[in-house]
């Protein structure tokens, strides 16, 4: 099926644009090859993997501008795997490589029939996605084992809101460790979130005033987590119904991040600045990355 773009464009523009895109797309895998192929070198240089990244982004949207709705699900699946890689801390092995290589030639098998006819058979395009789909599945299955959970608790106190942040080496372990621990402490938890793929969670917990930031860490170590950093904010009281003072200016979301899908920052007297591709916040003022749904 043609996307309404090849319908509005003239046989002769149609083999040119997609001519250029050939050309970019086959300089693009060739720098996804690479970099799979030294996976391990490349999850540890932060300007590689990025570069990995912008080449799968390259090939989604010039696939989807075109229509080849296969390889730009395909390279965007390939692009989250990425980001997950950039973000997590793991040790690569084998087994890991090779299933994003068998992702990676898929993708080369559909540009190739593009290259030998300027077009992509839908039949053989849907062959190759059903064959690549327990690839993702055991993908999936295999990054869990690796990459610990992130970890961001914040708990609140009469006079503090600590944002604690590290890792835990399994979801449902952590989760009833630490609700014990809170139980113990005379904490509420009000809120307690997981991304499975991404293996984050996150919780809410509303302590007693006198909680102090040591024994806080301390109940989430016994619980089998690693904290990273510790950050404070302000917040809203449960126990005593007011709000306190703010002692860490929270960051004011740039302009660029406004209806982009890799933004999931929240209000709670400010912004936290929290994003998938710049956890940080955009390098430019026009970010690069973002993409609305």
């Amino acid at each position: 099926m043609r996307s309404q773009t090849e319908k509005n464009m003239l046989p002769e523009q149609l083999q040119r644009i997609i001519g250029y895109f050939l050309e970019e797309a086959t300089e693009n895998l060739y720098l996804i090859e690479q970099g799979l192929l030294n996976l391990q070198n490349t999850v540890e240089n932060p300007e590689r993997i990025h570069q990995l990244i912008r080449s799968a982004h390259s090939l989604k949207g010039g696939s989807a501008m075109l229509g080849f709705s296969s390889i730009q699900r395909t390279a965007h699946r390939l692009e989250d795997y990425l980001k997950i890689l950039r973000e997590c801390p793991l040790r690569v092995d084998r087994r890991l490589e090779s299933l994003l290589l068998q992702i990676f030639d898929t993708l080369s098998g559909m540009m190739q029939q593009i290259s030998r006819t300027f077009g992509l058979n839908q039949e053989i395009a849907n062959q190759m996605m059903l064959r690549v789909e327990p690839v993702f599945e055991e993908l999936n299955s295999h990054l869990r084992l690796l990459i610990p959970t992130r970890i961001t608790i914040r708990a609140t106190t009469n006079d503090q809101v600590y944002i604690l942040s590290g890792y835990c080496q399994s979801f449902a372990r952590f989760s009833l460790a630490i609700a014990e621990s809170f139980d113990f402490l005379g904490g509420v938890i009000t809120r307690q979130e997981q991304e499975t793929l991404n293996q984050r969670m996150t919780i809410d917990v509303q302590l007693q005033s006198n909680t102090t930031l040591e024994t806080i860490r301390s109940s989430i170590e016994f619980a089998g987590g690693i904290i990273g950093t510790v950050q404070t904010q302000r917040g809203f009281s449960l126990f005593t119904g007011q709000e306190y003072p703010m002692h860490q200016m929270p960051i004011e979301r740039p302009k660029t991040c406004i209806g982009c899908c890799y933004y999931y920052g929240r209000t709670d007297g400010g912004y936290f600045l929290n994003c998938t591709v710049h956890p940080s916040g955009p390098k430019e003022e026009n970010c690069r990355d973002r993409e609305t749904n």
